[in-house]
């Protein structure tokens, strides 16, 4: 299978929440393609009040999955997704992406996806 995590299953994995853990190990890791956008990245380096070394942190465990860039492709199903649903642009970029990619999102917040018909959810807990 193909995910692309959203922003919040790497908070809870850093959290290190239990239910989490397996979607980092190595055998889920080899068995399933991970995928996330760039709009995640830029989502967990932007806190405020990250420190150096959370900055690290983030940088480190990011490295091992493929982070896509906003192409053009993906700006324009965004920018239909984000009429027709009125998303926020984050989440109208992780959608667009998910749906470029034909990827399944990872994501606790299942209410801000659950309306997009165009992308298929898994709640990870």
């Amino acid at each position: 299978m193909r995910y692309l995590y959203d922003t919040n299953v790497f908070l809870y994995y850093l959290a290190g929440e239990p239910k989490i853990r397996r979607l980092f190990t190595e055998q889920f890791l080899n068995e399933n393609r991970i995928v996330t956008s760039a709009i995640v990245r830029i989502e967990l380096l932007s806190f405020p009040n990250l420190t150096d070394k959370e900055d690290l942190i983030i940088r480190e465990m990011l490295r091992q999955f493929e982070v896509l860039a906003i192409s053009s492709e993906i700006e324009d199903i965004a920018v239909v997704l984000r009429r027709k649903y009125r998303l926020r642009i984050p989440d109208a970029i992780v959608a667009a992406t998910a749906y470029h990619t034909s990827s399944i999102v990872m994501t606790r917040d299942i209410k801000d996806f659950k309306r997009i018909n165009e992308i298929q959810l898994v709640d990870p807990f």
